[in-house]
Parts: C-alpha cells; structure tokens; sequence
C-alpha cells in the first residue's frame, strides 16, 4: 500500500461454498482514512475518511472482531468486483 499506512486486520471469508476472498483493513499512520482492500484474485482497493459512510462502521466492527461485519465487507467488495460501480477499478494482481 501507500507509505504511512498500515496494515491493521486481514481475514479470509468464505461467501459461497467454493468463493473465499481475501479482506486487509489498513490505517493510514498520519493522514485520516482507512483502505479496505478485497481480493479474490482480482483486486478492489477504495479509500474510507473517518466517520464516513456505512464503510466506516464496518471497518470499526471487523477490526473489534464482528464476523457479520467481515462477511459484508467481503460481500460489498464481491459485489463491485462482479458489478463495479462508476469511480471503482478492479485490477488483477
């Protein structure tokens, strides 16, 4: 990632039977935003100001731990990965 952040949680989360993707959570040390990253194995990377948005709730609960909180993110970032939405890129790695 980008220098000054940080790598802060990662969890693999199975979505289907045979669909596991990758979900890091990374802090940025000086500047104010937070980067969810999902992988699955194409990648989709967006940045989340504090306070902003339902992201933000998520990455707050994931990082205390919340399973549920995990799989959304996981769901959210399969489905801008299938169906991009106007802003997102996608990027095999």
């Amino acid at each position: 990632m980008l220098d000054g952040e940080q790598l802060v949680a990662e969890r693999d989360v199975a979505l289907h039977e045979r669909q596991q993707l990758s979900v890091r959570i990374w802090q940025h040390s000086e500047e104010d935003f937070w980067r969810v990253q999902v992988c699955n194995p194409a990648t989709l990377s967006t940045t989340v100001g504090a306070g902003d948005s339902f992201l933000m709730k998520l990455i707050e609960e994931a990082v205390d731990g919340s399973p549920s909180a995990w799989h959304h993110l996981a769901q959210w970032g399969h489905t801008n990965l299938t169906r991009p939405a106007p802003g997102f890129r996608a990027a095999a790695v």
